[in-house]
């Protein structure tokens, strides 16, 4: 077997410890890879198992299951504190590439209590902002994982502008009402939502696009329902078949056929059919014959 590598590694590579990380077979390929994923990211990024399963082919069950694999082998520590000052709980989650387990959990510094967390200062000159975090304050901003809220530097939650409703978000929503195991939250809600969006402006109804996605699932489903709702309406043609011209008609009704007559004779209850209207059949022409 040949290794090639690049001779230079550049700002935009990962290098990982061969001990801990890429050769350690106590854990998964799925865990590794997590593993590796994650220690790629800048300091700070925010990723949860959502976002997470959105961006993998292997589903949210085998995302979930390797973050578990990854904090009982000490690469992935959850930490819950309350704030002293503001009596707020924040939970904060940092990855390692060496692992830290046991005693050494318990031995990691508190959680930095925010600067804005009491009353403002003074400050002085060439110290920055009054109340603004320090630097190394900032750096202390671990990676979030596991769909914890995000905490804003300045120890208030950050607070955003709920998403507008739109007919394809009604569509999707609708879907997952109906079946939850089609259920969508987050991004991978807005996204197919977005495309949604697009074959509805093309023309297409909401009746047809819920019978394209409403589709049985698989029975081993090895990809996220965002991911296989994505297929399925990426396989949409981008305009919707057209109909006939006879049945875009609502007047075109069927030809008409012949038109009967119906004798009038016994009161009108002999209904034999004659030639034209108003005749008599040849037994009610002749009175002395009886018809039954």
């Amino acid at each position: 077997m040949h290794i090639h590598r690049i001779p230079k590694h550049a700002p935009g590579y990962t290098i990982l410890d061969n001990g801990h990380v890429v050769r350690k077979h106590s854990l998964s390929w799925a865990a590794r890879g997590l593993l590796s994923y994650l220690l790629s990211l800048p300091d700070g990024a925010r990723e949860d198992v959502r976002t997470l399963a959105a961006k993998s082919v292997e589903g949210r069950a085998v995302v979930s299951r390797a973050l578990r694999e990854l904090e009982e082998a000490g690469h992935y520590v959850r930490r819950t504190e309350r704030d002293p000052v503001t009596g707020q709980v924040r939970t904060t989650v940092s990855v390692y590439e060496v692992p830290v387990t046991g005693k050494a959990i318990h031995a990691l510094p508190p959680l930095p209590v925010s600067p804005a967390a009491g009353p403002p200062g003074a400050g002085t000159a060439g110290a920055g902002t009054t109340g603004s975090p320090s630097l190394r304050e900032k750096t202390l901003v671990r990676k979030e994982v596991e769909g914890h809220p995000s905490v804003h530097p300045s120890g208030e939650a950050r607070t955003l502008a709920p998403p507008r409703m739109t007919e394809g978000m009604t569509l999707l929503l609708e879907l997952g009402r109906r079946d939850p195991r089609m259920a969508l939250a987050g991004k991978p809600l807005m996204d197919q939502a977005a495309m949604a969006e697009g074959l509805l402006a093309a023309g297409w109804t909401g009746d047809a696009l819920t019978s394209v996605l409403s589709a049985p699932l698989p029975e081993k489903v090895t990809h996220s329902v965002g991911a296989i709702l994505a297929g399925r309406l990426s396989k949409v043609p981008s305009a919707p078949p057209l109909r006939p011209a006879a049945a875009m008609s609502p007047a075109a009704g069927p030809a008409p056929g012949p038109r009967h007559h119906e004798c009038l004779g016994r009161d009108g209850l002999c209904g034999r059919h004659v030639a034209a209207a108003g005749k008599l059949c040849a037994a009610c022409r002749e009175p002395g014959q009886v018809r039954f």
